[in-house]
């Protein structure tokens, strides 16, 4: 009995394997035209567990320390795209309104690279990008997902590694820089 479902296992998975590449392309290409005619999402962090459990512990400077520091990197990421970043329309939202987002209510809570609300965005045209942990490689890195937030796969360009040959750390911009340059390559050679 062993045999027969290993056999029939292996014999599926022959078949199958093929058309898994063919759907990821064509994945991957749908996605592509839709970030480049709809925008992408930028998901910045607020920190707010840390600065509430530092608050608990009645450690409010190490509270403050951390909300300036987590408040500097956003704007630093806002102004790597600002600067580095011209594949599509971007804007950002803070992570305490992720669900919102996931859930198309985007009104009063989306923003431009200067701060300023934008009303008029359909939500169902977009991808998200953030700096995270990459759920197929474990490491930090700017990664693009779906509007439901799950991570994109090859071969769209979803992943922008933080450090470089594993040591050092990228500053924003040149992760944008290069999430620029993989996405325009990447439509280049989908059109």
């Amino acid at each position: 009995m062993k045999i027969k479902l290993l056999s029939f296992l292996f014999l599926t998975f022959v078949y199958i394997a093929p058309y898994w590449g063919q759907v990821s392309k064509l994945d991957s290409h749908g996605n592509i035209k839709l970030l480049k005619n709809g925008a992408l999402l930028v998901r910045l962090k607020t920190s707010d567990l840390i600065i509430n459990g530092y608050l608990k512990q009645g450690k409010t400077k190490q509270a403050e320390e951390a909300r300036l520091k987590q408040e500097q990197d956003n704007k630093e990421i806002m102004a790597a795209f600002k600067h580095a970043y011209n594949f599509s329309s971007v804007y950002f939202f803070y992570s305490s309104h992720s669900d919102e987002i996931k859930n198309g209510k985007c009104k009063d809570l989306i923003f431009d690279v200067n701060s300023q609300p934008v009303a008029h965005l359909n939500c169902d045209n977009v991808l998200i990008g953030e700096l995270d942990e990459s759920s197929t490689t474990h490491i930090e890195a700017f990664i693009i997902k779906d509007k439901n937030f799950n991570q994109l796969n090859e071969p769209f360009p979803f992943l922008i590694k933080k450090n470089s040959l594993g040591v050092k750390s990228r500053t924003f911009e040149e992760i944008v820089e290069e999430l620029n340059f993989k996405l325009n390559n990447f439509m280049a050679k989908n059109q």
